[in-house]
């Protein structure tokens, strides 16, 4: 007879007191259900959206509509970047030189909230983060910015100055590449890869380089690789990076088709790639981590539009997601 309460491949029902205590000895989490991707607003061809959007990531299939980000201005609805907790979602910065952050709350559906300010305005920074501390590095604001901000993700706030980046740069990878131990902030206007340690604070160090230099590509990773897609102009190169080693990306793979201004989502078995600016776009598709090889089709986002934020609860820097 089948046990009458779930195991870690099955998340719903009622566990046993036991089942939960072994699978945290064991695994070092708690189980959970299906990891969910969300896309904010964006860069439209002409125009602005300040839809929110969300999917499943383990599945295939077009998105669904989330809510609307408290992003009300066309300046405040592109070229800003997402990280997230198992929980939260934060977006900062915007287009140009917005200094502000809104959050949702992940499982739940709505608009974004005020969250705070980062500690100076910027376009396109990159965001990474663990279970508890939130990155936002680089940008452009009359000039590449080489700042680091860090907040805490579970506590609304302005964000505090965390270091500098080994170089300047605005329009790394959109979508989190980091361990819950490294955060890697990925090209932009150099092909540098810069990392930092999230329990400390101080200035990044050199991890390697990028296959090629791109503005407005897209990141991911699971809890030990890292991957970048796309960027300008119009790339669809997929480079990978072993986090907790140091040296130069190598080749993944490629995209469905060439773009920029998409952005990534993860969980620990796939990463997402949605969106395109300019042209704008529609597309998703998703690659499995663990094996190198090209990305395949899987769905539509509601509004084509690229530029915008995003965030999963599944990303390789949050311990407790199995």
């Amino acid at each position: 007879m089948g046990n009458s309460y779930p195991d870690r491949t099955n998340f719903n029902g009622v566990w046993k007191i036991n089942e939960l205590s072994k699978n945290k000895i064991t695994h070092n989490n708690f189980p959970r259900g299906s990891t969910r991707g969300i896309c904010s607003a964006g860069a439209l061809d002409p125009g602005n959206t300040n839809v929110i959007d969300f999917f499943t990531i383990e599945t295939t299939g077009n998105a669904t509509d989330f809510g609307d980000s408290v992003r009300s201005t066309a300046a405040h609805q592109e070229a800003f970047t997402g990280l997230a907790s198992v929980t939260r979602g934060v977006f900062g910065g915007g287009n140009p030189g917005i200094n502000t952050m809104d959050y949702i709350t992940i499982l739940s559906a709505g608009d974004s909230v005020d969250f705070g300010d980062l500690s100076a305005a910027r376009a396109s920074p990159q965001g990474n983060a663990n279970d508890t501390r939130g990155l936002f590095a680089g940008g452009y604001s009359g000039g590449n910015l080489n700042v680091i901000d860090f907040i805490t993700i579970a506590a609304l706030g302005n964000a505090t100055d965390f270091g500098d980046c080994t170089t300047t740069r605005y329009g790394g990878a959109y979508g989190s590449i980091n361990s819950s131990v490294r955060s890697i902030f990925a090209a932009g206007t150099s092909n540098v890869i810069d990392f930092v340690t999230f329990s400390s604070t101080g200035n990044a160090k050199d991890f390697g380089n990028q296959t090629t230099n791109g503005t407005g590509l897209a990141g991911g990773s699971n809890t030990t690789r890292g991957i970048m897609a796309g960027g300008n102009p119009a790339l669809d190169r997929i480079d990978t990076i072993e986090m907790f080693s140091t040296g130069n990306a190598t080749d993944f793979g490629n995209l469905t088709v060439g773009r920029k201004g998409l952005t990534g989502v993860s969980s620990r078995t796939r990463i997402c790639f949605m969106g395109a600016h300019p042209g704008s776009g529609d597309t998703i598709d998703y690659i499995t981590t663990a094996s190198a090889g090209n990305a395949t089709d899987f769905g539509n986002l509601t509004v084509s539009r690229g530029r915008g934020g995003s965030v999963s609860n599944g990303h390789g820097g949050l311990t407790l997601t199995s």
